[in-house]
């Protein structure tokens, strides 16, 4: 008899989240073919830029010791994974050597990109505080704003370096136009929210 009722619920529990899951993918906010690739094509902080639509993935060198891999995806929320992979050879066991590392990273990333201003202090700022708790070889986790982090640091004498920083950005489902600054409406050709008049 119990194990009939826990069979039940078990089934039960699958329908249930099987559902939750289908209705969660009929809202999907970000279609595999929307993503684009994070590195613009004339960032100069790369090289061997490659992207695969098909499977989002995205890599880069940042000069002979570090490998980047940028891998999206995304539904009601955009999934941003970096991958910096050092060379053993160039790491230093210190905490600024790890936060010049992650700083570097983002800042090479959103070059010319107007998005890390509106959220990078903050993120460097707890990105430190939680790393001085956390260290190496430990996960954490903290939000800004809409993001939300999950962040790990990894090294081994053999390997080298791993940092992992994922960003999970919630999408609204009505899209905000950005304006530009100190132009008036009708002669931003930026703005987006009415058609301009002859």
């Amino acid at each position: 008899m119990k194990s009939s009722i826990y069979l039940f619920f078990a089934t039960l529990w699958i329908l249930v989240s099987s559902l939750a899951a289908f209705s969660q993918n009929e809202d999907c906010r970000l279609k595999p073919e929307d993503l684009k690739p994070l590195i613009q094509r004339f960032n100069p902080f790369f090289s061997n830029h490659t992207w695969n639509a098909q499977s989002q993935i995205e890599m880069a060198r940042m000069g002979n010791d570090r490998l980047i891999m940028i891998t999206q995806e995304g539904c009601i929320r955009h999934h941003i994974t970096f991958n910096l992979i050092i060379d053993p050879k160039v790491v230093t066991l210190n905490r600024e050597f790890w936060l010049n590392e992650v700083r570097s990273l983002m800042h090479n990333v959103f070059w010319e990109q107007p998005e890390y201003a509106s959220f990078g202090p903050e993120f460097e700022e707890a990105f430190a505080d939680k790393f001085s708790v956390h260290g190496l070889n430990d996960a954490f986790n903290f939000p800004i704003g809409m993001r939300n982090f999950i962040c790990e640091l990894r090294f081994d004498p053999q390997k080298g370096g791993k940092i992992t920083i994922e960003m999970v950005v919630f999408l609204f489902k009505e899209k905000m136009e950005n304006k530009r600054i100190a132009a008036p409406n009708a002669q931003d050709d930026g703005w987006l929210g009415v058609e301009k008049k002859p």
